[in-house]
């Protein structure tokens, strides 16, 4: 409530307490606030519903200020966590910039790639647990996070693997040809430069010739 209201619509959790009183809660949007296009608003604050609803079906009407008390207190301790995750994983979603993009596309294409080569070890992409029933947002955020740490020691063993092999190689060619092994490693680089180059200037030439092509198709049309 202490917060000033903003123009559009921003990422903000009113936490970590999410009751005011014995009898008050604040839920939705109120609580947890994400952009409209994560499609996460509404079944966020359906969920919250549902879940302060289980909470007041237990709840004993014998003694009501009391009990709606530890109610409200009960729907702090299982939702705080959550509603705190969801906020953290939608910033994560957008942030501005090309560095964002990257932070955003890149763990996309990895969550697909890793699943798909290994379902059972790694989870589906954060949209995909999204969709997913019986499983809350820090829960969620948790398990992306183990996922991280497993991709980035995947990659760097590959890498390291492919640094060893490549290092043998270079060893392999030097002594047949009987030079250092930094001359052999040092040409290589340069060839692979040198390739990277000439495929460079050749996309160049192919789009100056489609160009030079479309532009003499219009002048025929004229």
């Amino acid at each position: 409530a202490a917060k000033g209201a903003s123009a559009l619509p921003s990422f903000r959790y009113a936490g970590p307490r999410l009751h005011e009183g014995g009898r008050t809660v604040i839920l939705g949007d109120c609580v947890h606030t994400v952009k409209p296009y994560f499609g996460l608003g509404a079944n966020s604050a359906l969920e919250d519903v549902q879940i302060l609803g289980d909470i007041l079906s237990n709840t004993s009407s014998s003694d009501s200020v009391r009990n709606y008390g530890d109610a409200v207190r009960q729907f702090t301790d299982r939702r705080a966590a959550d509603s705190r995750a969801l906020v953290t994983l939608s910033r994560g979603l957008d942030r501005p910039g090309k560095l964002g993009t990257m932070r955003f596309v890149l763990p996309l294409i990895l969550d697909g790639m890793f699943h798909k080569l290994a379902p059972k070890l790694f989870a589906p992409g954060i949209f995909g647990m999204f969709q997913l029933e019986g499983i809350g947002f820090r829960q969620i955020q948790r398990r992306k996070r183990l996922d991280r740490v497993m991709q980035s020691f995947v990659i760097l063993g590959g890498l390291s693997a492919a640094g060893v092999g490549a290092g043998c190689l270079v060893k392999k060619v030097a002594k047949l040809l009987g030079v250092k092994d930094a001359l052999v490693g040092g040409s290589a680089v340069a060839l692979l430069g040198a390739v990277g180059v000439v495929r460079g200037i050749g996309s160049k030439m192919k789009k100056s010739g489609d160009s030079r092509s479309w532009e003499k198709d219009k002048t025929k049309q004229k």
